[in-house]
This record gives C-alpha cells, structure tokens and sequence, in this order.
C-alpha cells in the first residue's frame, strides 16, 4: 500500500511538470565538430546542420560564437544539437539529436540514410534525410524562456555563497545520474535522470523518493511512516 501511495504521489509529481519541446526553445547550438568526426566540419555536416536549423525557425549559432545579449548567463534557454553516427554497414545513417543544458534528451529525428559509396556525398545525404522528419513537426517558437540560473544572481553580494553553506550537497556523476555527497565526503543520496530534466528519483538506505525543481529550488519529496515529508535541498551540481 505505501509503496503504490509513493508512486501516485511521485506520478502527480511529475505530471505537474510541463513535458519539453523543440518548440520551448529559440536558440539552437551546434558543436563545430562532431564527436565522431575527425575534423572540424567534416563533409561540412556542421554547415548543413546549422543551414537546417535555420531554415526550420532556429536562431542557430556554433558553439564557438557569440551568442545575442538577451542570452547570456542563460544556458538553459538554448537547444544544444548533436548528429550522431548510426552502425550500419551497407549504407551511411546518421540521426540529429537535441538535448538540453542537462544533457537530456527532448527529440530526435529519424533516421537519415545514404547508400552513396563516397563519404563526402553520404553524410550530407543522409543528414539532409534525417532533416526531412523535423521539416515535418513543424517548428514553432512559443516563447518560452528557462532561467534556472536566476536565483544565483539575484542573490545578494553579501550572502554567504552555496559553496560555504555547511549542508550544501555536492553532485558528482555516475551512471544516469548524480550522487549527491556532503563536504565529509560522504554519499547522501543517489539521484537518476528520467525525461525530464526538472525530475529525479532518489534513492538512498533509508529514502525512495522525487528530486523535484521547484521555483529555481531542488525539493526532495518522499513518504517517511506513511506520511509525505517535503525537504528543501541545496545542491551545488
């Protein structure tokens, strides 16, 4: 019985954060090389990747460029995307990926396929298929803006900094997630991703619970002798 009240609770918890898309996003961020690239722009599949996401309604920059004032400090508002090699070994595929500033994962396209033999004609190929599927949903800004950053700098000049606050927690990764140690270093709890960057479940020896981002603050929320406890938590990630 506790256990089913804990997964209602963490299921209301987590519908009440609004699922993502391309579409909360204006700016679109793409790597100058991709990780299984061997030079910068190779098969200038990094042009025809920012070309692409300009022509959807991006506003697309490298990640080596200046990006406009209205986002700077806002790591958050920006749409980091990825074109992934995929296995094959009669053909050339690739897959463009989109991802937040917690590396999670909001879309991704189809797979775009090329049977073309020379790699310089391939990988445009296939990567201008894959981009058929994202002309296809239909990209639209709604104006949405994330600034999980704001709460560090409207924080006063001469408030003592979460660095220096005793029961800061501090994340370090681990596989699909963070574990979150004290200053000792001791492992408090360990906390893993789920498709929502704003949610996590938590577990520790004595804890199953939510990590739950609540008006720029983490709230860790569990059952504790059939009664739902709601605790603040200060995380330095």
């Amino acid at each position: 019985m506790k256990k089913n009240i804990l997964i209602l609770f963490l299921f209301v918890s987590l519908s009440a954060l609004a699922q993502r898309s391309l579409n909360d996003y204006k700016y679109a961020i793409v790597p100058v090389r991709f990780a299984f690239a061997n030079e910068e722009n190779e098969y200038r599949l990094n042009t025809i990747t920012k070309f692409n996401l300009t022509k959807m309604g991006f506003e697309a920059f490298y990640d080596n460029e200046d990006l406009p004032l209205e986002t700077a400090g806002e790591r958050c508002s920006r749409l980091f995307v990825n074109v992934e090699k995929v296995s094959s070994l009669l053909s050339t595929k690739v897959v463009v990926v989109f991802r937040d500033c917690n590396n999670v994962e909001i879309s991704r396209s189809s797979i775009g396929l090329s049977k073309a033999k020379e790699y310089k004609i391939a990988y445009p190929e296939a990567l201008n298929d894959a981009f058929k599927s994202l002309f296809t949903f239909g990209y639209n800004y709604n104006g949405t803006v994330y600034k999980p950053e704001s709460v560090k700098k409207e924080t006063p000049k001469s408030s003592v900094e979460p660095e220096d606050t005793p029961n800061m927690l501090f994340a370090q990764p681990i596989s699909n997630g963070y574990q979150l140690v004290d200053k000792t270093p001791k492992v408090v709890f360990k906390i893993f991703k789920t498709s929502h960057p704003d949610y996590f479940t938590v577990q520790s020896d004595t804890i199953n619970g939510a990590l739950i981002r609540k008006n720029n603050e983490w709230v860790l929320e569990y059952y504790k002798d059939d009664k739902p406890v709601s605790e603040k938590l200060l995380i330095k990630f």
